[in-house]
């Protein structure tokens, strides 16, 4: 199985049930208490132990201090499945040696 890893993509297993299933792309680790600053400019600290910072149009987070958070949140790596990488590299081999045995 792949890890995770900066820009790539993982699907959400955990967490918030209307996010789960939603595909993100996987930025950074954000160590405790690090402050985040945004594209756009918006910042925001990560109160808690380190985490993921993923992205997603879908994503939509209240913040502390009841603010929303479009398209950006935190989140514990295993709340995140891998989506990508080489997992099914190999794949068409397999099915060959299956085959012909």
């Amino acid at each position: 199985m792949s890890e995770l890893r900066a820009g790539g993509l993982a699907i959400l297993i955990g967490g918030d049930p209307e996010a789960v299933g939603t595909v993100v792309t996987t930025v950074r680790l954000v160590a405790s208490s690090e402050v985040i600053a945004l594209p756009n400019g918006r910042k925001f600290s990560n109160g808690g132990s380190v985490r993921w910072l993923i992205y997603s149009e879908k994503l939509q987070v209240r913040l502390g201090d009841g603010t929303l958070l479009n398209d950006w949140a935190l989140c514990f790596s295993h709340f995140l499945m891998p989506i990508d990488g080489n997992d099914f590299q190999r794949e068409g081999e397999r099915q060959k040696e299956l085959t012909n045995g």
